[in-house]
C-alpha cells in the first residue's frame, strides 16, 4: 500500500498550507475509488506535512514547489531520499498558466499511481508505442470533476490505448470518442526509435504553458531517460 507524504513549499501567498490540506480528500478519494476501479492501482493513504517536517521512512512524495527551479534549490530531484516515486506541482507555473492548482496535483497523482516508475509504454495497431500518462490526453480544467469543493483532473481508461479488446468509455468522464483522441488542451507522447520520445499537442495546450514540460516533471524526466540511460537523481532534501 502506498502511503503519500503531501508536502507544501510553496511560498507565494495565494498558496497555503491550508490550501493543500483541504484537497486530500479529494485525492484519497479519487485515487482509491475512481483510479482503482479503472486501472486496479492499490489503495493509498495521504498525510500533509508541515514545512520542516520530515516525510516518514517509507513514503512516496507529492510535492507542492513554486517552480522547477525552487525544486533544485531545496533539492527535490527524480525519486525521494530513499529512491521512491515522487511527483511535484509548480504552483507558480499553474497559477500564471491561470489553471487549477488541484487538477494539476491530481494530474500528477493519477499518473505516479498508474505508471510511479516512468515505464510503461502501449502498443497501439501500428506499432507505435505510446507513453503511459493517463492525464496528459484530456489536461484542461474544463475536463474536469468536483469531488466536494475539489476540482480534480479527468483521465483516460485503457480503452484510449485501442488494446484488442478495448470497449466502453475513453476517458473517466466520457469527453473523448475514440481512441488516441487528443482533446484540445492534451498531449501525447510516443517513442521514435531515430528520435526518442516525441509529444503530439492539442491546439489549446500549444498555446498555453503547458506545451513545454518543465524540468523535473514527468514528461522531462521520461524525455530525459530515452537520452541519457544514467540513473534518476535522488532527492538529497535536507531536514
Amino acid at each position: 500500500m502506498p502511503h503519500i507524504a503531501v508536502i507544501n513549499e510553496v511560498t507565494v501567498p495565494q498558496f497555503s498550507d491550508a490550501a493543500a490540506q483541504a484537497m486530500l480528500g479529494a485525492f484519497g478519494q479519487q485515487w482509491n475509488k475512481d483510479l482503482q476501479s479503472t486501472w486496479g492501482v492499490e489503495t493509498a493513504t495521504f498525510t500533509f506535512l508541515p514545512k520542516g517536517k520530515k516525510p516518514p521512512v517509507g513514503t512516496w512524495w507529492l510535492v507542492f514547489l513554486n517552480d522547477s527551479d525552487q525544486a533544485g534549490a531545496l533539492a527535490y530531484h527524480d525519486l525521494t531520499n530513499e529512491g521512491l516515486p515522487i511527483s511535484k506541482v509548480f504552483v507558480k507555473t499553474i497559477l500564471d498558466d491561470k489553471t487549477s492548482v488541484s487538477v494539476g496535483a491530481t494530474h500528477e497523482l493519477c499518473e505516479m499511481a498508474v505508471d510511479p516508475w516512468l515505464n510503461s509504454a502501449y502498443q497501439d495497431p501500428k506499432g507505435v508505442f505510446w507513453a503511459g500518462e493517463v492525464c496528459d490526453p484530456v489536461e484542461d480544467d474544463q475536463y474536469g470533476y468536483k469531488i466536494g469543493d475539489v476540482l480534480v483532473t479527468d483521465f483516460i481508461t485503457p480503452n484510449w490505448f485501442a488494446h484488442e479488446h478495448s470497449h466502453g468509455t475513453i476517458d473517466f468522464k466520457t469527453h473523448a470518442k475514440k481512441p488516441f483522441e487528443l482533446l484540445t488542451g492534451g498531449y501525447a507522447q510516443y517513442f521514435d526509435p531515430q528520435k526518442g520520445w516525441q509529444q503530439v499537442t492539442g491546439k489549446k495546450a500549444e498555446l498555453s504553458l503547458r506545451a513545454k514540460a518543465p524540468e523535473g516533471s514527468r514528461r522531462e524526466r521520461r524525455a530525459r531517460r530515452s537520452k541519457d540511460p544514467a540513473k534518476w537523481v535522488v532527492s538529497k532534501r535536507v531536514w
